[in-house]
Protein backbone atom coordinates (compact mmCIF):
# COMPACT_ATOMS: atom_id res chain seq x y z
CA UNK A 1 0.00 0.00 0.00
CA UNK A 2 1.04 3.32 -1.24
CA UNK A 3 2.30 5.53 1.95
CA UNK A 4 0.40 8.81 2.50
CA UNK A 5 2.94 11.96 0.89
CA UNK A 6 0.65 15.20 1.36
CA UNK A 7 1.00 15.76 -2.36
CA UNK A 8 -1.52 16.33 -5.14
CA UNK A 9 -0.63 16.73 -8.79
CA UNK A 10 -2.82 18.54 -11.22
CA UNK A 11 -2.59 18.04 -14.74
CA UNK A 12 -4.03 19.73 -17.95
CA UNK A 13 -3.85 20.29 -21.69
CA UNK A 14 -3.74 23.46 -22.74
CA UNK A 15 -1.67 26.54 -21.92
CA UNK A 16 -5.20 28.14 -20.80
CA UNK A 17 -5.90 25.53 -18.74
CA UNK A 18 -2.68 25.75 -16.92
CA UNK A 19 -2.61 29.11 -15.78
CA UNK A 20 -6.25 28.77 -14.71
CA UNK A 21 -4.63 26.36 -11.98
CA UNK A 22 -1.56 27.89 -11.69
CA UNK A 23 -3.20 31.30 -10.36
CA UNK A 24 -4.46 29.97 -7.33
CA UNK A 25 -1.08 28.12 -6.26
CA UNK A 26 1.76 30.07 -4.38
CA UNK A 27 5.60 29.71 -3.96
CA UNK A 28 5.54 28.19 -7.20
CA UNK A 29 9.23 26.46 -7.88
CA UNK A 30 10.09 24.72 -11.15
CA UNK A 31 10.93 21.07 -10.87
CA UNK A 32 12.50 19.14 -14.09
CA UNK A 33 12.02 15.29 -14.53
CA UNK A 34 14.74 13.50 -16.11
CA UNK A 35 13.17 13.06 -19.29
CA UNK A 36 12.49 16.42 -19.70
CA UNK A 37 9.14 17.21 -18.29
CA UNK A 38 8.68 20.35 -16.36
CA UNK A 39 6.36 20.76 -13.21
CA UNK A 40 5.44 23.42 -10.61
CA UNK A 41 5.76 22.92 -7.24
CA UNK A 42 3.91 25.00 -5.07
CA UNK A 43 0.81 25.54 -2.26
CA UNK A 44 -2.79 26.34 -2.15
CA UNK A 45 -3.38 28.95 0.31
CA UNK A 46 -5.71 27.63 3.52
CA UNK A 47 -4.15 23.75 3.40
CA UNK A 48 -1.36 21.99 3.60
CA UNK A 49 -1.23 20.15 0.26
CA UNK A 50 2.01 19.86 -2.10
CA UNK A 51 0.44 21.03 -4.91
CA UNK A 52 2.43 19.49 -8.42
CA UNK A 53 1.20 21.45 -11.86
CA UNK A 54 1.99 20.11 -15.40
CA UNK A 55 1.01 20.53 -18.41
CA UNK A 56 0.98 17.77 -21.00
CA UNK A 57 -1.00 18.45 -24.15
CA UNK A 58 -3.55 16.92 -25.92
CA UNK A 59 -4.31 13.34 -26.87
CA UNK A 60 -5.03 10.69 -24.46
CA UNK A 61 -1.97 8.26 -24.95
CA UNK A 62 0.41 11.55 -23.66
CA UNK A 63 -1.65 11.90 -21.17
CA UNK A 64 -1.47 8.30 -20.23
CA UNK A 65 2.80 8.17 -20.30
CA UNK A 66 2.69 11.58 -18.36
CA UNK A 67 0.68 10.81 -15.63
CA UNK A 68 2.82 7.45 -14.96
CA UNK A 69 5.36 9.35 -14.73
CA UNK A 70 4.18 12.46 -12.36
CA UNK A 71 2.96 9.58 -10.13
CA UNK A 72 6.08 7.55 -10.37
CA UNK A 73 8.10 10.31 -9.37
CA UNK A 74 5.93 12.40 -6.72
CA UNK A 75 4.00 9.41 -5.68
CA UNK A 76 1.06 11.64 -4.64
CA UNK A 77 -1.75 10.85 -2.63
CA UNK A 78 -4.61 12.07 -5.60
CA UNK A 79 -4.29 13.16 -8.85
CA UNK A 80 -6.87 15.81 -10.87
CA UNK A 81 -6.81 16.55 -14.38
CA UNK A 82 -8.70 19.56 -14.74
CA UNK A 83 -9.64 21.60 -18.11
CA UNK A 84 -12.41 22.33 -20.60
CA UNK A 85 -14.68 19.86 -22.79
CA UNK A 86 -17.66 19.92 -25.25
CA UNK A 87 -21.32 19.46 -24.12
CA UNK A 88 -22.93 16.00 -24.87
CA UNK A 89 -26.12 17.37 -23.13
CA UNK A 90 -28.99 20.39 -23.58
CA UNK A 91 -29.21 21.28 -20.21
CA UNK A 92 -25.65 22.18 -19.51
CA UNK A 93 -25.10 25.83 -19.51
CA UNK A 94 -21.56 27.03 -21.51
CA UNK A 95 -19.49 27.78 -18.17
CA UNK A 96 -21.09 24.42 -16.30
CA UNK A 97 -18.82 22.55 -14.57
CA UNK A 98 -18.57 18.15 -15.09
CA UNK A 99 -17.19 16.21 -12.14
CA UNK A 100 -16.63 13.06 -14.26
CA UNK A 101 -18.75 10.30 -12.37
CA UNK A 102 -17.22 8.06 -14.99
CA UNK A 103 -15.02 7.80 -17.57
CA UNK A 104 -15.35 6.05 -20.75
CA UNK A 105 -12.95 5.47 -23.43
CA UNK A 106 -15.33 5.27 -26.39
CA UNK A 107 -12.90 3.99 -29.24
CA UNK A 108 -12.92 0.42 -28.71
CA UNK A 109 -14.55 -1.93 -30.41
CA UNK A 110 -14.58 -4.16 -33.51
CA UNK A 111 -16.05 -3.47 -36.99
CA UNK A 112 -18.14 -6.01 -38.40
CA UNK A 113 -21.83 -5.63 -40.51
CA UNK A 114 -22.28 -3.14 -37.42
CA UNK A 115 -19.71 -1.39 -35.25
CA UNK A 116 -20.07 -3.30 -32.03
CA UNK A 117 -18.64 -0.96 -28.78
CA UNK A 118 -15.96 -2.46 -26.57
CA UNK A 119 -15.66 0.55 -24.05
CA UNK A 120 -13.18 0.92 -20.93
CA UNK A 121 -14.48 2.67 -18.43
CA UNK A 122 -13.04 3.85 -15.09
CA UNK A 123 -15.11 4.90 -12.16
CA UNK A 124 -13.79 8.12 -10.24
CA UNK A 125 -12.17 7.96 -6.95
CA UNK A 126 -14.90 7.77 -4.37
CA UNK A 127 -13.04 10.07 -1.93
CA UNK A 128 -12.36 12.62 -4.76
CA UNK A 129 -16.18 12.30 -5.86
CA UNK A 130 -16.96 12.88 -2.20
CA UNK A 131 -14.52 15.84 -1.93
CA UNK A 132 -16.23 17.43 -5.00
CA UNK A 133 -19.77 17.00 -3.50
CA UNK A 134 -19.14 18.09 -0.13
CA UNK A 135 -17.40 21.27 -2.27
CA UNK A 136 -20.17 22.26 -4.29
CA UNK A 137 -22.34 21.85 -1.51
CA UNK A 138 -21.46 25.60 -0.36
CA UNK A 139 -23.01 28.34 -1.86
CA UNK A 140 -19.66 30.72 -1.34
CA UNK A 141 -17.51 28.36 -3.43
CA UNK A 142 -17.21 30.14 -6.40
CA UNK A 143 -17.08 33.78 -4.89
CA UNK A 144 -14.47 32.68 -3.30
CA UNK A 145 -12.10 31.20 -5.89
CA UNK A 146 -13.64 33.51 -9.08
CA UNK A 147 -13.30 36.65 -10.39
CA UNK A 148 -15.27 39.03 -8.35
CA UNK A 149 -18.31 39.70 -10.50
CA UNK A 150 -18.46 36.10 -12.07
CA UNK A 151 -21.31 34.03 -12.31
CA UNK A 152 -20.84 30.70 -10.09
CA UNK A 153 -21.49 27.75 -12.54
CA UNK A 154 -23.95 24.98 -11.99
CA UNK A 155 -22.24 21.80 -10.77
CA UNK A 156 -22.98 18.51 -12.64
CA UNK A 157 -22.36 15.00 -11.77
CA UNK A 158 -22.26 12.86 -14.92
CA UNK A 159 -20.01 10.53 -17.23
CA UNK A 160 -18.25 12.07 -19.51
CA UNK A 161 -16.61 10.41 -23.00
CA UNK A 162 -12.80 10.42 -24.08
CA UNK A 163 -11.75 10.01 -27.39
CA UNK A 164 -8.86 10.99 -30.03
CA UNK A 165 -11.44 13.17 -31.36
CA UNK A 166 -12.09 16.29 -31.19
CA UNK A 167 -16.10 16.95 -31.80
CA UNK A 168 -17.67 19.82 -33.37
CA UNK A 169 -20.29 18.78 -35.49
CA UNK A 170 -24.19 18.49 -35.26
CA UNK A 171 -24.42 15.63 -36.83
CA UNK A 172 -21.77 12.85 -38.38
CA UNK A 173 -21.25 8.99 -37.64
CA UNK A 174 -19.43 9.58 -34.65
CA UNK A 175 -22.43 11.61 -33.05
CA UNK A 176 -24.90 9.03 -33.78
CA UNK A 177 -21.87 6.49 -32.33
CA UNK A 178 -22.70 8.20 -28.81
CA UNK A 179 -25.65 9.00 -28.84
CA UNK A 180 -26.72 5.39 -29.26
CA UNK A 181 -23.90 3.97 -26.64
CA UNK A 182 -22.88 6.17 -24.27
CA UNK A 183 -26.10 8.52 -24.05
CA UNK A 184 -25.80 9.20 -20.43
CA UNK A 185 -22.45 10.79 -20.74
CA UNK A 186 -22.75 14.57 -20.17
CA UNK A 187 -19.12 15.71 -21.77
CA UNK A 188 -16.33 14.60 -24.63
CA UNK A 189 -12.97 15.49 -24.53
CA UNK A 190 -9.51 13.62 -25.66
CA UNK A 191 -7.32 13.52 -22.21
CA UNK A 192 -9.69 12.09 -19.65
CA UNK A 193 -9.12 7.89 -20.82
CA UNK A 194 -5.54 8.05 -20.55
CA UNK A 195 -5.04 10.04 -16.80
CA UNK A 196 -7.87 7.61 -15.60
CA UNK A 197 -6.28 4.71 -17.09
CA UNK A 198 -3.05 5.45 -15.52
CA UNK A 199 -4.07 6.45 -12.43
CA UNK A 200 -5.67 2.77 -11.97
CA UNK A 201 -2.85 0.66 -12.70
CA UNK A 202 -0.04 3.01 -11.13
CA UNK A 203 -1.15 1.52 -7.46
CA UNK A 204 -4.79 2.65 -7.86
CA UNK A 205 -4.00 6.48 -7.60
CA UNK A 206 -7.17 8.55 -6.25
CA UNK A 207 -7.75 9.95 -9.73
CA UNK A 208 -10.78 12.48 -10.77
CA UNK A 209 -11.67 14.53 -14.13
CA UNK A 210 -13.17 18.00 -13.58
CA UNK A 211 -14.55 19.76 -16.62
CA UNK A 212 -15.72 23.44 -17.58
CA UNK A 213 -17.90 23.75 -20.48
CA UNK A 214 -16.61 25.79 -23.68
CA UNK A 215 -18.85 24.15 -26.39
CA UNK A 216 -21.76 22.42 -27.20
CA UNK A 217 -19.85 20.04 -29.70
CA UNK A 218 -22.65 20.73 -32.25
CA UNK A 219 -20.19 22.86 -35.26
CA UNK A 220 -21.04 26.05 -32.77
CA UNK A 221 -17.40 25.73 -31.27
CA UNK A 222 -15.58 28.44 -33.40
CA UNK A 223 -18.12 30.55 -32.25
CA UNK A 224 -18.14 29.94 -28.56
CA UNK A 225 -14.60 30.59 -28.51
CA UNK A 226 -14.59 33.52 -29.90
CA UNK A 227 -17.08 34.51 -27.35
CA UNK A 228 -14.43 33.91 -24.71
CA UNK A 229 -15.88 30.66 -23.20
CA UNK A 230 -12.92 28.38 -23.04
CA UNK A 231 -11.06 30.40 -20.48
CA UNK A 232 -14.62 30.81 -18.10
CA UNK A 233 -14.77 27.25 -18.57
CA UNK A 234 -11.16 26.61 -17.26
CA UNK A 235 -11.51 28.71 -14.56
CA UNK A 236 -14.41 27.42 -13.41
CA UNK A 237 -12.70 23.78 -14.04
CA UNK A 238 -9.52 25.22 -11.71
CA UNK A 239 -11.87 26.82 -9.30
CA UNK A 240 -13.49 23.71 -8.37
CA UNK A 241 -10.50 21.60 -8.42
CA UNK A 242 -9.26 24.06 -5.73
CA UNK A 243 -12.19 23.92 -3.32
CA UNK A 244 -12.13 19.81 -3.36
CA UNK A 245 -8.74 20.36 -2.51
CA UNK A 246 -9.57 22.71 0.34
CA UNK A 247 -12.17 19.99 1.38
CA UNK A 248 -10.21 16.87 1.45
CA UNK A 249 -8.75 16.05 5.32
CA UNK A 250 -5.50 17.71 6.14
CA UNK A 251 -2.28 15.47 5.40
CA UNK A 252 -0.82 17.08 8.42
CA UNK A 253 -3.63 16.38 10.61
CA UNK A 254 -4.60 12.93 10.09
CA UNK A 255 -2.50 11.42 13.26
CA UNK A 256 -4.43 13.78 15.25
CA UNK A 257 -7.46 13.07 14.03
CA UNK A 258 -6.47 9.18 14.68
CA UNK A 259 -5.70 9.86 17.96
CA UNK A 260 -8.93 11.87 18.99
CA UNK A 261 -11.09 9.38 17.85
CA UNK A 262 -8.82 6.30 19.18
CA UNK A 263 -8.10 7.08 22.78
CA UNK A 264 -7.66 3.77 23.60
CA UNK A 265 -4.67 3.16 22.04
CA UNK A 266 -3.50 7.12 21.83
CA UNK A 267 -1.62 7.87 25.23
CA UNK A 268 1.49 5.91 23.60
CA UNK A 269 1.68 7.92 20.38
CA UNK A 270 0.34 11.24 22.38
CA UNK A 271 3.02 11.04 24.69
CA UNK A 272 5.48 10.48 21.97
CA UNK A 273 4.41 13.98 20.64
CA UNK A 274 6.48 15.36 23.25
CA UNK A 275 9.87 15.81 23.19
CA UNK A 276 12.30 14.95 26.40
CA UNK A 277 14.14 17.71 27.85
CA UNK A 278 17.98 17.96 27.57
CA UNK A 279 20.34 19.56 30.38
CA UNK A 280 22.53 21.24 27.99
CA UNK A 281 21.63 21.18 24.25
CA UNK A 282 23.74 18.77 21.98
CA UNK A 283 26.64 19.62 19.55
CA UNK A 284 25.51 21.12 16.14
CA UNK A 285 27.85 21.26 12.72
CA UNK A 286 26.42 24.40 11.61
CA UNK A 287 26.35 24.29 8.15
CA UNK A 288 29.12 27.13 7.63
CA UNK A 289 31.28 25.36 10.24
CA UNK A 290 31.66 23.14 7.53
CA UNK A 291 30.87 24.10 3.89
CA UNK A 292 32.48 27.53 2.47
CA UNK A 293 29.89 30.10 1.95
CA UNK A 294 29.62 33.05 -0.21
CA UNK A 295 29.58 36.92 0.65
CA UNK A 296 26.61 37.52 -0.75
CA UNK A 297 24.80 34.68 0.00
CA UNK A 298 20.95 35.01 0.33
CA UNK A 299 19.33 33.84 3.44
CA UNK A 300 19.34 30.45 4.10
CA UNK A 301 16.86 28.33 6.33
CA UNK A 302 18.80 25.21 7.76
CA UNK A 303 17.36 22.16 9.57
CA UNK A 304 19.24 19.53 11.14
CA UNK A 305 18.32 16.01 12.88
CA UNK A 306 21.61 14.78 15.62
CA UNK A 307 21.91 11.29 16.20
CA UNK A 308 22.49 10.44 19.64
CA UNK A 309 23.31 6.85 20.38
CA UNK A 310 24.81 6.46 16.72
CA UNK A 311 27.80 4.74 16.08
CA UNK A 312 30.56 6.67 14.26
CA UNK A 313 30.29 5.91 10.50
CA UNK A 314 33.35 4.29 8.69
CA UNK A 315 34.62 6.15 5.44
CA UNK A 316 33.28 3.47 3.03
CA UNK A 317 29.75 4.06 4.63
CA UNK A 318 30.32 7.99 3.95
CA UNK A 319 31.38 7.70 0.66
CA UNK A 320 28.42 5.49 -0.55
CA UNK A 321 26.32 8.20 1.23
CA UNK A 322 27.71 10.98 -0.75
CA UNK A 323 25.94 9.41 -4.27
CA UNK A 324 22.89 8.72 -2.13
CA UNK A 325 22.59 12.43 -1.15
CA UNK A 326 22.39 13.54 -4.81
CA UNK A 327 19.96 10.52 -5.54
CA UNK A 328 17.75 11.28 -2.23
CA UNK A 329 17.65 15.11 -3.69
CA UNK A 330 16.68 14.30 -7.29
CA UNK A 331 14.11 11.64 -5.99
CA UNK A 332 12.70 13.64 -3.49
CA UNK A 333 12.66 16.69 -6.14
CA UNK A 334 15.02 18.49 -3.28
CA UNK A 335 17.42 18.86 -6.56
CA UNK A 336 15.64 19.80 -9.77
CA UNK A 337 16.36 16.68 -12.92
CA UNK A 338 18.83 19.14 -14.94
CA UNK A 339 21.08 21.46 -12.27
CA UNK A 340 24.74 20.56 -11.14
CA UNK A 341 24.62 18.86 -7.82
CA UNK A 342 28.22 19.08 -6.42
CA UNK A 343 29.11 15.98 -3.95
CA UNK A 344 31.41 16.27 -1.34
CA UNK A 345 33.34 13.51 0.89
CA UNK A 346 35.73 15.35 3.89
CA UNK A 347 36.88 13.61 6.61
CA UNK A 348 33.67 14.81 8.98
CA UNK A 349 30.96 14.71 5.97
CA UNK A 350 29.89 13.76 3.20
CA UNK A 351 27.39 16.60 1.17
CA UNK A 352 25.79 17.35 -1.88
CA UNK A 353 24.52 20.91 -2.88
CA UNK A 354 23.15 23.12 -5.61
CA UNK A 355 24.24 26.53 -5.99
CA UNK A 356 22.24 29.57 -8.18
CA UNK A 357 23.48 33.06 -7.25
CA UNK A 358 21.36 34.34 -10.13
CA UNK A 359 18.26 33.39 -8.08
CA UNK A 360 19.43 33.62 -4.79
CA UNK A 361 18.78 29.46 -4.97
CA UNK A 362 21.16 27.73 -2.42
CA UNK A 363 20.20 24.07 -1.75
CA UNK A 364 21.96 21.00 -0.09
CA UNK A 365 21.63 17.85 2.01
CA UNK A 366 24.87 16.74 4.46
CA UNK A 367 25.33 14.03 6.91
CA UNK A 368 28.39 13.87 9.47
CA UNK A 369 30.18 11.05 11.01
CA UNK A 370 28.97 11.29 13.86
CA UNK A 371 25.16 10.16 12.03
CA UNK A 372 24.23 14.25 12.70
CA UNK A 373 21.60 14.85 9.01
CA UNK A 374 21.41 18.63 7.56
CA UNK A 375 19.73 20.52 4.80
CA UNK A 376 18.85 23.56 3.90
CA UNK A 377 17.67 26.27 1.26
CA UNK A 378 17.18 29.75 0.40
CA UNK A 379 14.27 31.50 1.53
CA UNK A 380 11.89 32.67 -1.18
CA UNK A 381 11.64 35.30 -2.92
CA UNK A 382 9.45 38.30 -3.71
CA UNK A 383 9.82 39.22 -7.25
CA UNK A 384 8.35 42.60 -6.50
CA UNK A 385 10.62 43.44 -3.48
CA UNK A 386 13.33 41.37 -4.88
CA UNK A 387 14.51 40.40 -1.38
CA UNK A 388 14.34 37.31 0.83
CA UNK A 389 11.00 37.00 2.57
CA UNK A 390 10.34 35.30 6.04
CA UNK A 391 6.87 33.86 6.27
CA UNK A 392 6.09 31.85 9.57
CA UNK A 393 3.56 29.75 7.77
CA UNK A 394 5.37 29.04 5.27
CA UNK A 395 8.42 28.81 7.23
CA UNK A 396 7.00 26.04 9.45
CA UNK A 397 6.15 24.26 6.33
CA UNK A 398 9.09 23.75 4.84
CA UNK A 399 10.87 22.51 8.11
CA UNK A 400 8.10 20.01 8.25
CA UNK A 401 9.08 19.07 4.75
CA UNK A 402 12.85 18.87 5.34
CA UNK A 403 12.43 16.77 8.68
CA UNK A 404 11.04 14.06 6.61
CA UNK A 405 13.01 14.20 3.74
CA UNK A 406 16.08 13.74 6.49
CA UNK A 407 14.27 10.96 8.42
CA UNK A 408 14.44 9.35 4.70
CA UNK A 409 18.38 9.59 4.89
CA UNK A 410 19.02 6.32 6.75
CA UNK A 411 22.49 4.41 7.75
CA UNK A 412 22.87 0.88 8.27
CA UNK A 413 22.67 1.21 12.11
CA UNK A 414 19.70 3.61 13.17
CA UNK A 415 20.49 6.37 16.52
CA UNK A 416 18.35 5.55 19.24
CA UNK A 417 16.82 9.29 19.84
CA UNK A 418 17.13 12.48 17.82
CA UNK A 419 17.30 16.06 18.56
CA UNK A 420 16.29 18.74 16.04
CA UNK A 421 17.99 21.81 15.65
CA UNK A 422 17.14 25.15 13.27
CA UNK A 423 19.20 28.02 11.98
CA UNK A 424 18.71 31.01 9.78
CA UNK A 425 22.23 32.45 8.26
CA UNK A 426 23.00 35.24 7.29
CA UNK A 427 20.14 36.54 9.56
CA UNK A 428 19.83 40.13 7.56
CA UNK A 429 18.85 41.39 4.71
CA UNK A 430 15.21 39.80 4.52
CA UNK A 431 12.11 41.23 5.21
CA UNK A 432 9.33 39.16 7.51
CA UNK A 433 5.84 39.09 6.30
CA UNK A 434 3.29 36.61 4.48
CA UNK A 435 4.44 35.72 0.63
CA UNK A 436 0.97 37.32 -0.33
CA UNK A 437 1.81 40.53 1.18
CA UNK A 438 4.95 40.49 -0.30
CA UNK A 439 3.63 39.91 -4.07
CA UNK A 440 1.42 42.62 -3.68
CA UNK A 441 3.86 45.14 -1.70
CA UNK A 442 6.65 47.41 -3.53
CA UNK A 443 8.35 47.94 0.07
CA UNK A 444 8.89 46.67 2.61
CA UNK A 445 11.33 47.30 6.01
CA UNK A 446 14.87 45.31 6.20
CA UNK A 447 14.58 42.55 9.10
CA UNK A 448 17.57 42.08 11.34
CA UNK A 449 17.73 39.00 14.26
CA UNK A 450 19.21 42.15 16.93
CA UNK A 451 22.18 39.95 17.18
CA UNK A 452 23.95 40.29 13.33
CA UNK A 453 25.34 36.80 11.83
CA UNK A 454 23.18 34.26 12.14
CA UNK A 455 19.98 32.91 14.28
CA UNK A 456 20.52 28.99 15.74
CA UNK A 457 18.16 27.65 17.42
CA UNK A 458 19.88 24.82 19.57
CA UNK A 459 18.86 21.10 19.76
CA UNK A 460 17.65 20.96 23.63
CA UNK A 461 14.66 18.63 22.80
CA UNK A 462 15.19 14.87 21.75
CA UNK A 463 12.61 12.45 20.48
CA UNK A 464 13.07 8.75 20.09
CA UNK A 465 13.79 7.47 16.43
CA UNK A 466 10.53 5.01 16.18
CA UNK A 467 8.09 8.08 17.12
CA UNK A 468 9.76 11.09 15.76
CA UNK A 469 8.25 11.13 12.35
CA UNK A 470 4.65 11.32 13.74
CA UNK A 471 5.92 14.29 16.11
CA UNK A 472 7.35 16.35 13.03
CA UNK A 473 4.08 18.80 12.63
CA UNK A 474 5.04 19.47 16.77
CA UNK A 475 8.70 19.85 16.14
CA UNK A 476 8.31 22.52 13.05
CA UNK A 477 5.54 24.58 15.11
CA UNK A 478 8.09 24.97 17.92
CA UNK A 479 11.89 25.79 16.01
CA UNK A 480 9.30 28.09 13.53
CA UNK A 481 7.93 29.85 17.12
CA UNK A 482 11.66 29.76 18.06
CA UNK A 483 13.29 31.05 15.17
CA UNK A 484 10.58 33.78 14.69
CA UNK A 485 11.18 35.43 18.22
CA UNK A 486 14.31 36.67 17.12
CA UNK A 487 12.37 39.12 14.69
Amino acid sequence: MRSPSGKIVVFTALPLEYRAVRSHVVDLQRIDHEAGTIFEHGRIPGTNWEVYLTQVGQGNQGTAILTERAIQMIRPDAVFFTGIAGSMKDDLALGDVVVATRVFAYHGGKQESTFKTRPETWPASHRLEQAARFAALDPHWAHVLLPAGREAPEVHFKPIAAGEVVVNAGASALQDLLDGHYNGVAAIETEGAGFAGAASLADQVPALVIRGISDRADGSKQHTDAGGFQLIAADNAAALTIAVVKALPSPEVTTAKLLSSHSAVASPLTTALVGQQLKEPMPVAWRTELLPTRSMESATLEVHLIAEGSPRLPMRQMNQLKDKLVSLGRSEAFFTATEEVSGVLEDEFAAAYARDPRNGRNVGLMITRSGQRSCWESLPRSTSLHMPVLDSKHTQERVADLLRLLLRLSADVPPTRFAPALALDPAELLTVMSLDAARNSNSAALARSGRGGAVQITPDEVWDAANVDAAVPTIAEELTLRLMQHF
